[in-house]
């Protein structure tokens, strides 16, 4: 019994590594058409619609839009490649070694960010005092996306520096050349910028204002924009913290198990599976436009924006009599 389990053991793993393979491929797929698709279409919206002029909570989704197909587009593509063909560029070429993953993660970094700003917004405006929800104003927002960016930029600069193209053993390899900084940058900048630190603001603030607007007399006092783009807030938090959680999950335990000795079927059972993972975790950068489009009233304006783009249809426009009568004529 025990030869027939070591004879039927590889065969096994080799079975689970081809079926996590084939399935991060086509997730990887579904996540990159769907997400760049519906990115570009809440482009649309918000370019029609132009409430990221006047609403923080909008701007914040709008830029998080742009961010979203970067990462989209430089991240899962190219990861992709290497989980599913075995085309890694970064082994290939030494700038992109350099600037991948650190643009990568300027882009992650920003875009984490502004849920969090998102979810906080979405609180105040829930305030039923009025002096409080004046706090959410386009101004502040703007100050605070360009302080986001600039701050995740200047943070990454060490990655550009120590991040090389390196051959050990024979093997090219794209890994960080300070051991101290490849520390800090696996276990703060992906384990808690990217991962705890959003899933906790995002909850403690989610459950507030949630709590909050079953009141019913906060709900009279906000603007349809408002409840609007609060629900939409609220449906994109939930989406992060589906997409992210085990990602999270998958650091703590490879962060755990740093030091302890795995055997080689235990490596091969961990790696598709982190891989997986890891791809899902792309989730939250390609799911904004369908959380949005569980608003009944982006699901309106997202008909309009279209018929508007596609068909020249104006709505809300005032035709003089004389264009009437001849139309009609």
């Amino acid at each position: 019994m025990s030869s027939n389990n070591n004879t039927s053991m590889p065969l096994a793993i080799l079975q689970l590594q081809s079926a996590f393979r084939y399935s991060s491929l086509v997730l990887g797929f579904i996540l990159l058409i769907g997400g760049v698709l519906g990115n570009i279409l809440n482009i649309i919206v918000f370019m029609k619609l132009r409430n990221y002029k006047n609403n923080a909570c909008s701007l914040y989704m709008f830029v998080r839009t742009f961010l979203d197909i970067n990462i989209l587009l430089i991240g899962l593509t190219t990861r992709i490649l290497t989980t599913g063909f075995q085309v890694d560029f970064t082994l290939m070429n030494q700038i992109w070694c350099k600037t991948r993953i650190g643009f990568t993660d300027i882009n992650s970094e920003c875009t984490y960010t502004l849920i969090c700003l998102q979810a906080i917004d979405a609180f105040i405006c829930s305030s039923p005092s009025v002096g409080v929800r004046q706090k959410s104003n386009i101004r502040t927002a703007g100050y605070l996306v360009i302080g986001t960016v600039c701050f995740w930029c200047i943070h990454e600069i060490p990655y550009f520096i120590f991040q090389d193209l390196v051959i050990v053993g024979g093997t090219p390899m794209c890994i960080a050349t300070n051991t101290i900084y490849a520390q800090y940058h696996t276990y703060f900048a992906a384990l808690c910028v990217v991962t705890t630190i959003p899933i906790i603001v995002i909850s403690i603030f989610r459950f507030l204002t949630v709590r909050r607007m079953k009141t019913i007399g906060v709900t009279r006092t906000l603007s349809s924009l408002t409840k609007q783009t609060i629900s939409m807030a609220l449906l994109q938090i939930f989406a992060v913290l589906v997409f992210n959680g085990p990602n999270a999950a998958s650091l703590i335990y490879s962060l755990i198990t740093t030091n302890v000795v795995k055997n080689i079927y235990r490596r091969a059972v961990e790696q598709p599976i982190a891989s997986f993972i890891a791809t899902y975790s792309y989730g939250p950068f390609s799911s904004s436009f369908y959380c949005y489009c569980l608003s009944k009233r982006f699901r309106k304006q997202l008909v309009v924006s279209i018929k508007e783009l596609i068909c020249g249809i104006r709505t809300n426009q005032v035709f003089p009599n004389t264009q009437r009568n001849r139309t009609h004529t």
